[in-house]
């Protein structure tokens, strides 16, 4: 560490986590209500060859309309949101069979 540096440490603690198989259409990232206190974490899998696009409604589209596509996760892109409620998200796939990771905080 330089001099002057400061680290600040923040412990978050693990709600929730899961994968999700995610298809081209619309879907939640999961049917149940889980309160996360810190916002949610998500991963496409690096493995997809496929774009998951985020929302945050049923009319999430993936890549079709620029008034209604999601926040594009191309293979191995994260993204962090201060959503306390992951029923609220919905996702869809550029293709069939793409995978997500969240986890809860």
């Amino acid at each position: 560490m330089a001099i002057g540096q400061h680290v600040t440490q923040v412990q978050l603690s693990f709600q929730h986590g899961s994968n999700r198989d995610v298809d081209a259409s619309a879907e939640q990232l999961t049917a149940t209500s889980v309160k996360c206190n810190n916002g949610i974490i998500l991963r496409a899998a690096s493995t997809n060859t496929g774009i998951i696009y985020v929302g945050n409604s049923s009319a999430v589209t993936a890549g079709s309309d620029g008034a209604t596509d999601g926040f594009p996760l191309s293979a191995g892109d994260a993204l962090t949101l201060e959503v306390m409620d992951p029923s609220t998200i919905y996702v869809i796939g550029s293709a069939a069979n793409q995978v997500i990771y969240w986890a809860g905080t």
